[in-house]
């Protein structure tokens, strides 16, 4: 019977998808930072504008056309954490494009957002395969986003079974000379912090401005109003103070504000973990 509803869903969604398709495109905006940094409330709220889909981490619609992109199953044939231009296979870059399209579509929005932490380690290729694509850029202070992944690796699977994602993730670290084979998973945390910092750092440097909008955990806390109106803008979506107002009303901190650091927790982060705890980033 499942079965039967998913394939029923599935016919559904298709005739829905040629009916509504005229005359629209794909209008892709990526929301980018680094697991924990905030990005699922961020993209929560900014997805309630009625003008937007919001794709909550579908890792099912990247992985439908660029399998080896799965780097949470150990099932999976050569796992890419790093993608770059030179990754697009035009057919399969052609399906991923017809899947958010559709899902754009379907949910009758003229932009569609999509939020995927991993998405830090490919933005070159995003911008290869989406070349009219913006960016919302979400940056945390290092310290709070290596507690708050060790929280969910003790509890989960949040480094891929059998540590697919941190394998991949600690060949990056080579160069450091750091002995990785017994950090803890706040110490793992710093690291997957440190070069999703990195590569997000060194393409949106080279970025046009007018493509991508940055902002700070802590300025969406203490400014959430001002952040969600300056995203609508960037956007050029239409906005009203009450649609901002009922977005961010109840917007606060709720976890523990860190700022000690250790020299060990510099040799693993890197140098921008003190620019991310003084909010200079």
């Amino acid at each position: 019977m499942k079965r039967i509803k998913h394939y029923a869903k599935k016919i559904i969604n298709h005739y829905k998808f040629i009916t509504l398709k005229k005359g629209k495109t794909l209008q892709p905006v990526f929301l980018i930072g680094c697991g924990r940094s905030g990005t699922t409330i961020l993209g929560k709220t900014i997805g309630k504008h009625p003008s937007i889909t919001y794709l909550n981490e579908r890792r099912d619609l990247w992985h439908q056309a660029y399998p080896e992109f799965n780097i949470w199953s150990d099932k999976t044939i050569a796992p890419k954490l790093i993608a770059t231009h030179t990754d697009v296979i035009p057919k399969h870059t052609k399906r991923l494009q017809l899947l958010f399209f559709k899902e754009q579509v379907i949910n009758k929005g003229a932009i569609l957002l999509e939020k995927l932490p991993i998405n830090n380690f490919r933005l070159k290729f995003i911008n290869s395969a989406f070349p009219n694509a913006k960016y919302i850029y979400l940056h945390r202070n290092g310290i709070e986003v290596a507690k708050s992944i060790e929280k969910k690796a003790d509890s989960g699977s949040w480094f891929g079974k059998n540590r697919v994602k941190w394998n991949l993730i600690n060949q990056l670290a080579a160069p450091l000379e750091i002995d990785t084979s017994s950090l803890s998973n706040y110490e793992k945390g710093l690291l997957e912090w440190r070069y999703s910092l990195e590569y997000s750092e060194t393409f949106f440097k080279h970025l046009s401005k007018d493509k991508y909008y940055s902002l700070s955990y802590q300025s969406f806390l203490e400014n959430p109003k001002i952040e969600i109106e300056n995203i609508f803008s960037f956007l050029n979506l239409e906005h009203s103070e009450e649609l901002t107002n009922n977005l961010t009303e109840g917007i606060q901190r709720k976890s523990k504000k860190r700022q000690t650091v250790t020299e060990r927790d510099m040799a693993l982060a890197g140098p921008y973990l003190q620019q991310s705890i003084e909010n200079t980033l």
